[in-house]
């Protein structure tokens, strides 16, 4: 059990360490550019991009203003903010739908 979650951490780590250097890159900064900006040395920059360290929430989100990403980007809440807009659209049809039915009720 432990060897999955370790793992599974592993490749989180791998995940966020591409979605942070992809942000920075996209958002034409280099490593000394951002660490200035979020308050952390280059060298912390380049280990959150190998992999070999996770940011601190809070910097995480200081990356996320930097690069203009939404937090959900590198927490993986991306996923979920899909999952939202999709129950969103559903209720939005059910709601049409609904109009429709009390349109055609009240012409009766």
């Amino acid at each position: 059990m432990n060897i999955i979650k370790k793992a599974s951490r592993q490749e989180e780590l791998k995940l966020l360490s591409q979605r942070i250097r992809n942000a920075r890159k996209e958002a034409r900064l280099s490593q000394a550019e951002l660490a200035f900006a979020i308050g952390v040395s280059d060298k912390s920059v380049s280990a959150y991009e190998q992999g070999r360290s996770q940011p601190p929430f809070e910097k995480l989100k200081k990356i996320a203003q930097c690069t203009k990403r939404p937090l959900g980007y590198f927490t993986d809440e991306e996923t979920n903010e899909s999952a939202i807009v999709a129950k969103l659209r559903s209720i939005e049809q059910e709601l049409i739908e609904i109009k429709k039915l009390l349109h055609k009720s009240s012409d009766d």
